[in-house]
This record gives structure tokens, C-alpha cells and sequence, in this order.
């Protein structure tokens, strides 16, 4: 390879080389020609600036006058080029300095001439240009001899130049034949060393790729920088991946395959007609059968369907309605047993075609926790209510005097025990609210209704407990920027919306400092109501402005037993808000007190 790189450099240098000299030559023959062509141009503008003030001297035109000038000074313009084209001829600049020192002298005496006409009389001018014309002859006729030498040794050059440049184009045909030739044997040796140093290391190569696809060991890395090397890298790197990867697959197959035989849900994968293809421990122990009797039977088949509905409509109508979406069935086991059950199902692809991935979850502790606690529920409404509302009453009638006179004492003990009974019927309430969230029967029934009579019944339910805790309670007018029969008009559920702000205003009595204010701000625009409840109280940390709409979430655990509350109401709120298309949210500053807002659509959708 050096070998066939230092021969290829040289025959590179030696074509450069006579190029070189070919160029030099060509340049040199264009000098030559220029110079010839400057040379034969100045003896035309020597003899036409004699011709010119000859021609002057008889007729003293201004435009001859002219003409001789511009060629006097064309003259000296051509002497200086030619000096410089010439200034490394030893033979010819010796020439060209006599030619300069002759035409100088030719130039003076036509200067003489010139000078006479302009001053004398044209017959003494023309008699005295004649005279000094006889004696300007042999410098003119030296002049003449001195250029056509000049003019000869420049043709000699001229005639040599064709063939320097002849004698370098047949050397060079010379030197690409010999590189040619010798270019052949290089590249035929070359080719044959290189094709078995390529033969073996491809070898190498497809062996390697054998190995790869068998999962054998590949052989050592091939050594280099070449591509074929650099390709046997990137073979090792596969390999090295590829085995990585089939670890990392078996790892994670193991993985998931432990997570499918772990999760608490059972699963099932079904073809499009319904055929089982799958299913997981879970499932089976659901159905408490064996996989081999569940593989294969039909989907449907685990489902307790009505007498008047065909198999077939069961199928379509389980796959369809389950689709990305939890739906409610009955299943049933081989021994008969029913059990509810949610499900939901999703499509996904395969080699096979389309497959169903079914999710099936036993609800039965469920909806038996669910039972129970609506049990409790109604308990709580049934058998607690009642009887506190009669002790309320009993306590009411005790304060009045109704039985008679009543001393101070037991007076401050009956009021306890009242507040006590009130904080034990909200209690109480607000469990059947929650029951009702958690069921889904928490329902608003929205009519056409007058904000301001919304904000009376707020005032009124409210403002008792906040004049007992000494705070002034200002609730703003209706504010609408509508115009016309509708003015204060809002599409929501009253008594709702009551429910709300009673809370909020309570909310924000309690936590207000003794002499503060709290404040209901309103306003209706277009298609929205937004109210505002502002306190001065402690505000409310950064931390817990979502957390506090939360259930059964304070600020201060320590706040249950001072102020009284059972941190359910928030969340009471921000359901009811948000069943009427809305948002709630507080803005707050620890310190400078608390507005916590609400928005929702004042119109029907």
C-alpha cells in the first residue's frame, strides 16, 4: 500500500512539474506577443506624433495640435511599460534605453517645432521645422533600426515558444504512459493482497454472524480501524445487547407473569366471537374452576343473563357496553352461585387478529360494606334523630321555664348540653350527606330562583350563631349586570346553595377574631355568579388550600374540640358546587384572614 502511494506521488509530481513548465512557457509566449504588439504600436505613434506637428506647422489646427500631444504622451506611457516587461532581458534592455534616449531626443526637437509655429511666422516656422527635420533623421532612422531589433529577438522568442511547449506535452505523454502502466501492476498485486486479507476477515465476519444467530460465543474482535473491523465491533455490541435484552426480557416476562398471578382482579382474554384464550389465577379462583375448563368455553357463558335474552345478544351486548367503560353484572359458578361483579374490557392487537382484555372485579364485601353502612346510616337518621330532636325541644322548654323556675346554673348547663345536641344533629346531617356523595343520591333540583332570596335565607340561618360569637355579618345586595324582568334571576337549587354559603359564613365566623366582620360579596355577570365569603380571621397555610375540601380535613386537629366541626362540610361544598358546573377554591394569607369563592353557571345549559 506505501509502495503503490509513494509511485502515485510521484507521477502526481512530475505531471505538476511539466504542467508548471507548460504554463511558464504559455505565459511567456503571451508575454512575448504583447510585447511585439506594444513594440510595432510604437513606431505607428512615433510616426503619426511627426506626421501630426508637420501637419501643424502648416495649418496651426487646434485639433492636430491635439492629436500630437496625446500621441507625445502615449509615446513616454508605451517606453515605460516596455521598461517594465523588460526589466530581466540583459540582451534587449540596453536596446530599449537607446530607443528611450532617441525618442527623447526626436520628442525635444518636435517640442522645438511646435514652439517655433506657435511664435513665428509661418514661413520662418516652417523653414526652421525643415531645417531641424534634416538633423532629426539619423535619430529617427537609429530609432527605427533599435525597435526592429527589438521587434526580431522577441519574433525568435515567439518562434521557439511552440516548440518548448511540444517537446513538454510529448514528455508528459511519456510520464502518464509509464504511470499507467505501472499503476496496472500495482492495482493487480494490490487487488490480490488485499482481496485475501478481505476474503479472511469477511470470513471471520459471516462466522461471527452465524455464531449470533445461534447464540454461541463470537470469535475475538478483529484488530484495526477499517470499516470491516468497525463492522465486527458493532457485531460484538449486538451480541452483547441481544444477550442483555433476552436477559432483561426474561427478567421482565418473569416479572409481569408474577404481577398477573399476583393482582387482585381477575383477567381474561377472549377472542372476537367470545372464545376464552386466557385467564388468571385470580379469576379462576373467583369461579373456582380449573384454567382447562375455563379455556375455551365462551365469555357469556360466565354471566347470568335474563331467560328473554339470547346468548348471542348477551355476548354483543357485554363486549359493546364494556368497552373502555366499567359496567355492573352477575356472574355465575359452576355450582350455580351468583356473585356481582364490575367489569370492563379493552381491544388491543395481535399476530392472531383483534383480542379483548377483560377485567373482572368480585364486588360482593363491597356491596356488602355498602349494605351495612346504609344500615348504619339509617339507623343514625331513624333511631338518633328522633330522639335528639326531643331532647332539643325538652332542653328549649327547661330554658324557657316551662317547668318551672330554673336556677342560673342549670340554665349555663342546659345551653351546653343544647350546643351539644346542635353539634350532634350537624353531625348527623352531614354523615347523610356523605352517605348520599358516596351513593350518588346526593341530588340538586335546579329551578328559575331569586339570588336575593338566597341571601335572606343564608342571613337568617347564619345570624344567630355569628351575633353569639360577637361578629357582624354583612351581606352585600344583589349585584347584576343584567337588565330587565331577569335582574337576580339564577337557574341552580336553592336550598343548595343556602347549604353552601351557611357553611362557608360559619366557617368563617368561627375562625374570625371576637368584634371582626364577615363579609358575602356577589356578583352576577353574563352567565356567571361568583360569590365571596371574607373573613378576618388566622388564614388558612398554602399546604392546605386543596387539602381542606378534603373530608374530615383541618387545618389544626386541635380545632374539632375548640370551635366545634366535623371537617366534612368543605367537602359537602365542593360537591354541591360542582354539581352545579362549578368551582370552589380559598384565596388566603397566614394572618390576614381568608376569602373562600365559589363560581357557577347562573343560566340553564
Amino acid at each position: 500500500m506505501c509502495v503503490f502511494i509513494v509511485v502515485e506521488l510521484g507521477i502526481v509530481g512530475a505531471q505538476s512539474y511539466l504542467i508548471f513548465q507548460a504554463e511558464k512557457e504559455a505565459r511567456r509566449a503571451a508575454h512575448v506577443k504583447e510585447i511585439i504588439g506594444k513594440t510595432n504600436h510604437l513606431v505607428q505613434v512615433v510616426y503619426d506624433t511627426g506626421t501630426a506637428v508637420m501637419e501643424y506647422a502648416k495649418s496651426k489646427d487646434d485639433g492636430t495640435a491635439q492629436r500630437y500631444r496625446k500621441n507625445r504622451d502615449e509615446t513616454f506611457e508605451i517606453i515605460a511599460w516596455l521598461k517594465t516587461a523588460l526589466q530581466d532581458d540583459k540582451e534587449n534592455l540596453p536596446i530599449l534605453n537607446r530607443v528611450e534616449e532617441n525618442l527623447r531626443v526626436g520628442m525635444e526637437t518636435m517640442d522645438k517645432i511646435k514652439q517655433a509655429v506657435d511664435t513665428q511666422p509661418l514661413f520662418v516656422a516652417f523653414r526652421y521645422g525643415m531645417k531641424e527635420k534634416v538633423k532629426l533623421q539619423p535619430t529617427f532612422d537609429a530609432l527605427v533600426r533599435d525597435l526592429l531589433s527589438l521587434v526580431r529577438a522577441q519574433r525568435r522568442i515567439e518562434e521557439e515558444s511552440p516548440l518548448a511547449q511540444q517537446s513538454q506535452r510529448e514528455l508528459q505523454k511519456s510520464i502518464l504512459l509509464a504511470g499507467l502502466i505501472l499503476n496496472v501492476v500495482l492495482v493487480f498485486a494490490g487487488a490480490g493482497w488485499f482481496t485475501r486479507q478481505l476474503t479472511s476477515r469477511l470470513n471471520i465476519l459471516v462466522e461471527n454472524a452465524r455464531r449470533m444467530k445461534s447464540a454461541d460465543e463470537l470469535n475475538k474482535p478483529l484488530s484495526g480501524k477499517d470499516e470491516i473491523a468497525m463492522l465486527d465491533a458493532a457485531f460484538h455490541e449486538m451480541a452483547f445487547t441481544l444477550r442483555l435484552k433476552e436477559e432483561l426480557l426474561r427478567e421482565s416476562e418473569k416479572r409481569v407473569r408474577s404481577i398477573i398471578e399476583k393482582i387482585p382482579v381477575g383477567l381474561v382474554v377472549f377472542a372476537e366471537d367470545g372464545l376464552i384464550e386466557f385467564v388468571n389465577p385470580t379469576l379462576e379462583s373467583m369461579f373456582r374452576e380449573s384454567p382447562e375448563s375455563l379455556i375455551g368455553r365462551r365469555l357469556e357463558s360466565l354471566v347470568h343473563r335474563a331467560a328473554s335474552v339470547s346468548e348471542e345478544e348477551a355476548a354483543a351486548q357485554l363486549k359493546e357496553k364494556a368497552i373502555e367503560r366499567i359496567i355492573e353484572i352477575t356472574c355465575v359458578r359452576k355450582d350455580g352461585a351468583k356473585f356481582p361483579a364490575e367489569f370492563s374490557s379493552t381491544l388491543f392487537e395481535t399476530q392472531e387478529g383483534p383480542r379483548h382484555l377483560g377485567i373482572l372485579l368480585d364486588v360482593s364485601e363491597r356491596q356488602e360494606i355498602q349494605r351495612m353502612r346504609q344500615t348504619f346510616v339509617s339507623m343514625v337518621s331513624h333511631e338518633l334523630r328522633t330522639p335528639l330532636t326531643a331532647v332539643s325541644g325538652f332542653i328549649s322548654l327547661l330554658e324557657m321555664g316551662a317547668f318551672g323556675e330554673v336556677s342560673p346554673e342549670a340554665k349555663e348547663q342546659a345551653s351546653r348540653a343544647e350546643a351539644n345536641v346542635s353539634r350532634l344533629m350537624k353531625l348527623i346531617a352531614d354523615l347523610l350527606d356523605l352517605e348520599k356523595m358516596d351513593s350518588g343520591t346526593l341530588n340538586v333540583s335546579k329551578t328559575q330562583c331569586s339570588l336575593q332570596q338566597v341571601l335572606r335565607d343564608a342571613e337568617d340561618a347564619a345570624k344567630t350563631f355569628a351575633e353569639e360569637r360577637g361578629i357582624k355579618l354583612e351581606i352585600e345586595p344583589v349585584n347584576d349586570s343584567v337588565n330587565g324582568k331577569e335582574k337576580g334571576k339564577i337557574y341552580a337549587d336553592a336550598d343548595r346553595l343556602v347549604q353552601v354559603l351557611v357553611n362557608l359564613i360559619a366557617n368563617a365566623v368561627k375562625f374570625s377574631p371576637g368584634g371582626g366582620t364577615v363579609k358575602v360579596t356577589n356578583k352576577l355577570d353574563g352567565d356567571a355568579l361568583e360569590m365571596r365569603v371574607i373573613d378576618e380571621g388566622r388564614g388558612v397555610p398554602a399546604k392546605y388550600k386543596e387539602l381542606i375540601f378534603e373530608r374530615f380535613q383541618q387545618v389544626d386537629v386541635a380545632d374539632a374540640k375548640q370551635k366545634g366541626g366535623t371537617g366534612l362540610g368543605l367537602a359537602i361544598c365542593k360537591t354541591i358546587v360542582e354539581m352545579h358546573g362549578g368551582i370552589i377554591a380559598v384565596d388566603s394569607e397566614e394572618g390576614k384572614g381568608s376569602t373562600f369563592w365559589f363560581r357557577i353557571r347562573r343560566n340553564r345549559d
